[in-house]
């Protein structure tokens, strides 16, 4: 611990500094509460439990990066569906921080997603996960309400999908049909004292890209930022979803914080600046992933958000040495690039498409080195991140 010396002084210079010091000192409370005040989420009806985990995941902020996998818990390579097991846990013998999940299919009124994950297991699987103390995230890879089709299919149709949907729309109605399914399993989604569980929810990702049906050479920007918005605040205000923080996603693309916010929707409607990069580690550019993950911390600080690297993962893991001599040195490049929240890799299919070794593969033993970094966490290494006492 830092001492403070003091030197003997006149007694009016003495008292002047003492004065000046008292001064400074009630400035620097004050700017703390200030920061505090602003720490919290971006629902003002935000439940307890969500202000506690937004709250304590800004605590951690710089010390820790969580590692999350995308359907961690329901299946892995050579087995699927069961119970108190993961891919990351046989290799590590401790579950993933984060477990990613999606939800494609259930505005379908489907029983599984699009991976052919049942939804109950998904439901069954998220409150394990938060029991546990773990975070559960959820995106949405949304079927075409106005032909049925998958996320992927925007092109093959005439017109623009998103302009049909908005208020005011042609098949207004399907959005909406959409949204009260979405929000039917999300209110399903209690602990065992009833309350909802806080989920980190990414909507309308990747919409930098032309993939998707929401995608920006299928919207305009208007278009684009009024769904996304009509989006959160109908959860909110019809379904009263007030354990929802929010994650704002594009992919690679930008090369700027102006690029990054371009079709950017509100504050009001964000707690998440996150990322989707898939390509610069595999295209050999780890300074295009540096500067992707300074851009997304950058702006959180100034927004009072939470930073994450939302999707990512090297098919496969062919490079043995990918976790410790690509991906960390990227995450510790900088005092930015290590206040991400947490990593989250895709998920573990099959033997020729996953995205995190398992046991026997050529990475396993890179992985867990990687794992042992004093400023990688697991779910063993957080606090209970939904109490008010966690990460102080």
């Amino acid at each position: 611990m830092k001492r403070l010396i003091y030197t003997a002084l006149p007694v009016p210079v003495a008292g002047l500094f003492l004065l000046i010091l008292l001064m400074f000192s009630g400035f620097i409370l004050s700017a703390q509460s200030i920061s505090t005040e602003r720490v919290r989420p971006s629902d003002e009806s935000a439940s307890r439990l969500t202000r506690n985990l937004f709250q304590n995941l800004s605590a951690m902020t710089g010390k820790t990066i969580m590692i999350g996998h995308q359907d961690a818990l329901a299946y892995g390579i050579g087995w699927k569906g069961d119970d108190d097991r993961s891919d990351v846990k046989a290799l590590c013998g401790s579950h993933p921080a984060v477990v990613g999940w999606d939800i494609g299919g259930i505005e379908m009124g489907m029983s599984e997603n699009l991976d052919s994950v049942p939804f109950e297991l998904i439901r069954q699987r998220i409150m394990e996960n938060y029991s546990r103390g773990g975070v559960n995230t959820i995106s949405w890879h949304a079927f075409n309400p106005v032909t049925g089709a998958g996320s992927w299919s925007d092109i093959r149709i005439p017109d623009p999908v998103v302009p049909l949907l908005l208020p005011g729309g042609q098949h207004h109605d399907k959005l909406i049909l959409s949204l009260d399914r979405v929000a039917a399993f999300l209110s399903s989604l209690k602990n065992s004292s009833g309350e909802l569980i806080p989920i980190v929810f990414r909507p309308w990702h990747e919409h930098t890209g032309n993939w998707f049906w929401w995608g920006s050479i299928h919207c305009s920007k208007n278009e684009y930022i009024e769904l996304y918005r009509f989006t959160i605040q109908y959860l909110r205000n019809k379904h009263h979803l007030n354990n929802l923080l929010i994650a704002f996603s594009p992919d690679v693309g930008f090369t700027s914080p102006t690029e990054y916010l371009d079709r950017y929707p509100g504050d009001d409607v964000v707690d998440v600046i996150g990322l989707d990069d898939y390509q610069s580690l595999r295209t050999n550019q780890p300074e295009k992933l540096v500067r992707n993950l300074e851009i997304i911390t950058g702006i959180a600080r100034k927004k009072y958000k939470i930073a994450a690297f939302t999707e990512t993962g090297c098919t496969n893991v062919a490079d043995h040495r990918f976790f410790t001599e690509k991906l960390l040195p990227c995450l510790l490049h900088s005092d930015l690039t290590s206040s991400v929240s947490w990593v989250l890799f895709w998920r573990n299919y099959k033997h020729d498409h996953h995205f995190l070794p398992y046991p026997g593969h050529g990475s396993a033993a890179d992985f867990v080195e990687f794992i042992n970094n004093e400023r990688i966490a697991l779910l063993r290494d957080i606090l209970d991140l939904y109490t008010d006492t966690a990460g102080s």
